[in-house]
Order: structure tokens, then sequence, then C-alpha cells
């Protein structure tokens, strides 16, 4: 704490004596400032004669904008002094820190739409949480060994949370904060992840240690919960293609009219019993999923007689497609495959005349068993 009571009208830089006093301050640390304020709706510094000298006290505009890069707040009238020109008052500056938005509700909150909708409009970066492990998970992003293998433990994109719960139970909640601050700068900026609840508290005092202000935001979610996955992609599907079959629709219309480059991604494989399930998304030539996915182990070349849609709204933000419904869940007979060893010769996800789908990783590092 630093205290500088009616002394800041002597100095010939007034808000660099501040600036001054505010950087010896500590992160949690306060100047209490009493001063004389000038009366006038102008932002604007006003010579005052004294009895022995002429000083210059600033407007309470003027002092907003002196203040504008610190956290302050006024405080109220100091005690009269008897023969004062000018109404002395208290404020409280402390350095402003950036402030760290959370958005940490469950899946089905709204949590991206809600950052989506806000942030923008304040210039403040969103940092997506679920494509920071993703980015770890491929390689493309730095962090230590403990927290690559904490991550790639059982990954998958669809167990996001399970993945986030190992991290903060291994000790390497700070990492993965410091992973996610790496994109701020030192600046406000908005998280979006699913944070289990237990760890809330957690995350706001790393944030803290790391001069971050945690501000939680917390709403009730409105409506029904969501629905499961495989009847929200039938539904979905329904509303797409009902929206084609509208001539009128202009959208519809844009959507049959535009042209995709053929594309496609294994982002996890799992042996389940006999079936080898495969998981990712797809598009074809119109931004559709394919109607017909070949699965190619060793020498095998199998027609998936079964393909479950599933959303992917991630995909059609990256891509710019008219709908989300280009996720896949293929299942196909494969007795032979019970590790990730069995798929190193010959394994291939492919249309014909198509697109060969890009594995997500290594196939040690998408692969999964229920078998174990």
């Amino acid at each position: 704490m630093i205290l500088l009571a009616s002394a800041l009208h002597y100095a010939d830089d007034q808000p660099a004596l501040i600036q001054a006093l505010v950087e010896r301050l500590s992160d949690s640390g306060t100047l209490i400032l009493e001063l004389g304020i000038a009366s006038s709706r102008k932002a604007e510094w006003i010579d005052v004669k004294r009895g022995i000298d002429e000083r210059a006290f600033p407007s309470m505009p003027m002092l907003r904008q002196v203040l504008s890069d610190y956290a302050w707040k006024w405080m109220g009238p100091s005690v009269l002094q008897d023969g004062d020109p000018v109404a002395r008052h208290v404020v409280h500056i402390s350095r402003r820190r950036p402030v760290a938005y959370l958005l940490m509700q469950p899946p089905g909150y709204g949590k991206s739409s809600i950052a989506s909708g806000l942030f923008p409009r304040a210039d403040i970066p969103i940092v997506s949480g679920d494509e920071q492990i993703g980015l770890v998970a491929k390689g493309k992003a730095k962090v230590s060994e403990a927290l690559r293998a904490a991550i790639m433990e059982g990954y998958s994109p669809y167990h996001l949370d399970q993945t986030i719960q190992r991290i903060f139970e291994q000790g390497l909640g700070g990492e993965l904060v410091a992973l996610w601050l790496g994109q701020a700068k030192d600046n406000d900026v908005a998280l979006d992840v699913y944070v289990p609840s237990a760890y809330h508290g957690a995350v706001e005092q790393l944030l803290e240690d790391r001069g971050y202000l945690p501000v939680q935001l917390r709403w009730e979610r409105v409506g029904q919960a969501p629905l499961p996955e495989a009847m929200m992609a039938e539904q979905a599907e329904a509303f797409y293609l009902s929206m084609l079959d509208v001539a009128s629709d202009s959208r519809a219309s844009e959507a049959r009219r535009s042209q995709w480059d053929p594309a496609g991604f294994v982002d996890e494989v799992m042996v389940d019993g006999d079936q080898l399930v495969i998981r990712g998304w797809a598009i074809d030539e119109s931004g559709a999923l394919p109607g017909k996915i070949l699965v190619k182990i060793g020498r095998r070349t199998i027609t998936v007689e079964k393909i479950d849609r599933q959303l992917r709204p991630d995909v059609q933000r990256h891509l710019g497609l008219p709908h989300a419904l280009v996720g896949y869940r293929a299942s196909v007979a494969a007795p032979e495959v019970r590790t990730s060893a069995d798929l190193t010769n010959g394994f291939k996800v492919f249309v014909r005349g198509g697109a060969t789908f890009q594995l997500a990783g290594e196939v040690n590092t998408i692969f999964s068993s229920r078998t174990q």
C-alpha cells in the first residue's frame, strides 16, 4: 500500500508521478491518493491560486482520463481543511489486471454461441480449450512431455472432458492454463472450455497467480437437455433435407450450386468387440457427407454398410458449409484387429474415385479398445 496525501499538485508532471507510484505496487497493492479535484464538466487542468503559489488541479473528467489505464475507485470526499481552495477527495488506485472471462459450463449450455456473439464485438480474443488440446494431440503445440502424455493417454476428441479431468488429477492444471494463456499475450481473453466444476476454483487461482482477474460466467441452460447424438443427427438431417426441397429458399439453392474439394479425416479408431469403429468427418463435391465409405485393412477392402451421421459444427464453421451434418461413425466387422499394430499394414479409409481420408495422428495415437 502506498499513501500520497495532498501532495500530487506539487508534482511537475502529475500523471507521471501516479504512473511511477502504481508501478511500485504489488499485483494486489493499492495506491491511496488524496487530491484536490476542481469543479468543471470539461476534461481540463485548472490553475488555482493559493496563499503562496498557484497549482494545477484536475477536473473529474480529466482525472478519469489520467486514470484510464488503471483500476480505480472514488471513495468519497476527504476531511475539509480550513483555507483549502479546492475540495479534497480520496481515490484508490491499483494495477489494471487483464481479465480472463471463463465459460466453463458443461456441453449443451451454448458456450461457443455466447462467446462468438459477445466477445468479438469488444475485440477480445476467444481461446478454445478443446482446440488447444487437439493441437497438442497432433503435435502442433509445444508443451511438456508430462502434459503431452496426459493428453495422449486414451485421447479422443469426443471425450475431452475425461482428458481435462485426467490433466488436473495429475497436477498439470497449471501447464494447461499456461497453454490457454499463450494465445492471450497478457491481454483480456475469453476461455471457451468445459472444466469439471470441482476444478473451477483451481482454474481461477491459477489465473490469479498469473496476474489475471478471473471472471466466471454462469447461466442456466435454456430449454431441454441436449438430445442423444443419434437423435440430434437424425433431426438435423431431416431439417437440412427439407431445406433443400424448398426451391424458393435461396440458401438451399446456393448450397446446391456451391462446390467443395472432397476431403475426409479419421479422428478416432476403436475396437468394440469384433467391430472396428471409425469416427471423423468427410465431404464430397457438394459439401455433404459421402454416401459410400470404404475401409481397407491389409488386403481386404470393406464397404461400410451403415454410417451414423453426426454433427460437426467445427467443420461447418471452418469450411463454410451450409450445414454441420458431415461427421460419421462407421462400423465394419474386423475380428482380426485387436491392437493398433494390426492396422500398421495397409489401413485406409476412402471414397472410391474420391478422397482418401487423412488420419488425425499416428494410428497408435488415435486407437483405443473396449476389449482391454
